[in-house]
This record gives structure tokens, sequence and C-alpha cells, in this order.
């Protein structure tokens, strides 16, 4: 493994897994120019102070394919870069974007007077580990295809998850809980013609907005259903008491003292996600989940800040694809890159984005789009050199 210090005198940088199969392809290929053109593109940036940075969203990408020997080749590729850097994880192999969030959970637990620029530079010194690509993918990667089947329902989750997203039951997004509070209970017969209803709308919206890669939408939207229709309260003795709606985010996961009456229904499902998600890191870090939830909030983190930036303000493209996931994931990286490479459709999210807020704007640094690795390159070396 490399010294800590050359850090301070390096650049990184960050691309699409596109660019990095691009690169895997000349790195193998016959035609002598190409493939000295992919052999010589980490060294060569590496003199120049430039290190990419790797996550396992990347390499995940790289592995979906159903050449194995096309996956060998891309892994045994990165394996042969002399450095780069990756996000730091308990397991073999580059980490998530959940565990650089954990990460900056951590910081801010850790210095509970840091704002979200703070929380960046807290978080950035234990963020990454760097070593050669065989340091990032060890021997075990070897061994990728008894992963198949988990790559295979991350992908599809990824497609129900993009799909799903932004579609709406009912607009009641930006209603205040408080003036729901005043709903009464539909009769029983009148739920479930709704949740049908829904249910019919939803695998609609799937199939014309979807992923064309999903192949049953009107399964796809009966499971989604059938979770909504599992959490919505049943008639009681306590329905005069408590208003449906509250009884409604009890169920779904929100504990008493998270209720905001004047929140809207939307902020209060978000903040549901956000908190199931900051449980999972109380409990891997033993954490006090009453003083991380006070002092771990959702604008003093980064990847939060973009995370809720692009699903709000982002591009909703006509196709919702399952890759539009990773595409954030990679972007997440961006507050500790120099540059990031992103595609058309995310570049086209970051602009709207960077219009709308004004922390996601200093967070995301220099976010570019590059027809080929080759562009990158061009780029990167033109750049001043790292001091």
């Amino acid at each position: 493994m490399t010294p800590a210090s050359p850090v301070l005198r390096t650049r990184f940088f960050a691309m699409d897994s596109s660019h990095l199969a691009g690169l895997a392809l000349d790195w193998a290929s016959p035609v002598r120019s190409r493939q000295e053109a992919a052999r010589s593109f980490v060294p060569r940036l590496i003199e120049r102070g430039w290190v990419l940075l790797l996550s396992w969203h990347q390499v995940q990408e790289l592995m979906q394919h159903r050449d194995d020997s096309l996956v060998d080749e891309r892994l045994r590729f990165i394996q042969s870069w002399p450095l780069l850097a990756w996000i730091r994880s308990k397991e073999a192999g580059p980490g998530s974007v959940f565990d650089a969030w954990r990460m900056e959970v951590c910081a801010a637990y850790d210095f509970p007077d840091a704002d979200v620029h703070g929380v960046r530079e807290l978080t950035r010194p234990r963020i990454f580990s760097f070593g050669s690509g065989a340091d990032a993918l060890p021997d075990i990667f070897k061994d990728w295809r008894h992963l198949r089947e988990a790559l295979n329902a991350q992908q599809e989750n990824a497609r129900r998850v993009a799909a799903i997203s932004k579609w709406r039951a009912a607009n009641v997004d930006h209603v205040r809980i408080k003036d729901l509070e005043q709903a009464s209970f539909r009769a029983p017969g009148d739920v479930g013609r709704a949740l049908l209803h829904q249910r019919q709308a939803l695998a609609r919206e799937i199939a014309t907005r979807g992923d064309k890669r999903i192949a049953d939408p009107d399964a796809l939207a009966g499971q989604f259903i059938a979770e909504i229709a599992s959490q919505v309260p049943l008639q009681g003795p306590w329905s005069h008491i408590v208003p449906p709606v509250i009884q409604l985010l009890l169920s779904a996961g929100h504990e008493p003292e998270d209720i905001d009456r004047d929140a809207t229904f939307g902020e209060m499902q978000d903040l549901l996600v956000f908190h199931q998600r900051l449980r999972m890191v109380a409990d891997a870090d033993a954490l006090p989940w009453r003083a991380l939830k006070r002092t771990a909030r959702r604008n003093r983190l980064p990847i939060t800040v973009i995370e809720d930036g692009m699903r709000v303000h982002g591009h909703d493209q006509p196709e919702r694809k399952g890759s539009d996931l990773n595409d954030v994931h990679l972007l997440c990286l961006a507050p500790y890159a120099d540059v990031t490479y992103v595609d058309k459709r995310t570049l086209e999210s970051v602009r709207r984005v960077r219009a709308k807020v004004p922390d996601c704007d200093m967070l995301l640094g220099e976010v570019r789009r590059a027809a080929n690795y080759g562009e990158i390159y061009k780029a990167l070396t033109s750049a001043p050199d790292a001091l």
C-alpha cells in the first residue's frame, strides 16, 4: 500500500463504467495503437498527479455482462493498474456509496458543529484506500461468478427503484400532515377498489416509462401495491383518537417524535427512508440512536444533499433506466473528486440541480461529459500539473 502523504499532492478523477469498459476492451485489443493507448492511460495520468477513484458500483456494472471471458478481462485490466483509490470498505474490494455515506454520518456525529462542507473535509481523509489494482480487487474476485445471482438481483432492484420512485398513487406529496389529519377512513370495499386502481395505473406507468428490460410490469406493480396495502391502518376503536395519516406514518416505521404536522406527506416519507438508512449505521457502528438522529441531519451530509437534489430537481427521463441509479452513485463521488465524468443524461440533471441547490453547486465541483476515455486523457493532461 502507498503511504498517506502523497495523497496531499494528488488530484482525483472518477469516470463512468462505460469509459472503464472501453479502456478494458482496448487494453486487450489486437490493434497495437489501441492497446498502447489503453495500457498507458493510467500510468501516464499517475505521472501527472491524477489518480482514478473506484467504487463498488462501477465494478458491479463491469461484471454485469453475459460474456464471462469479457468480465474476466475487465477485472484483470483493473488489477493491472499500479495505483488507484477506492471507497474504503469492511469487505474485500471497493466499497459502495453507502460505505462513503456511513463515514459522513460518523464524521457528522463526531463533530456536531460542522456544516455540510465541514463534514466533507472531515470525511475526506478517511473515505479512500490506496494501492494497486490487485489490492483493490484481490484474488477473491477470480470467483466473481459466485456473485452472479446477487448481481442479477441488484440489477433487478435498480430497475424496480428507477421505475417506481417517481410514481405517485395520489397527489398528496405536497399536502401538510395537519391537513391530511382531517381525512377519514375509506370503507373496506373502497380501499380495495382504490388499491386495484393504483395497481393498474402503476403497471401502465412501468410499461411506458420504466426500464424496457422489466419483463412483467403488472407483477412488479402488484408486488409494490401489496407492500403499500400491508401498511394501510385498519379500522379500530382508536380511530377517533389517532388520525389515519398518523397511523399510516407510525405503521410505516416513524417514531412519534419524528412526526411534524407542518411537514408535507412527501417530506415525511423522505425522512422515513433517511432514518431507515441512518438506523443501519447506528447498528453497524454501535452509535446511540437518539443522539445520532439528532446530530446527523440530512442537510449536513454531502451525499444526502446530492441525492436529494437529484431526486427533486433532476430530469425525469422518458425511460427510467435502472442504470440511472448507478449514475447517481457515481455522482456522489464528486465531493471527493477534482473531476467527475458522467453521461449526458446525468450532466443535464446536474445543471438543473446546480441552479436550484447552492450547496450542491459547491459540493459537486467539476462535473464533465466525455465521449470516450481518449477525451478524458486529453482534458486531464492539458491541465496544469499537480503541485
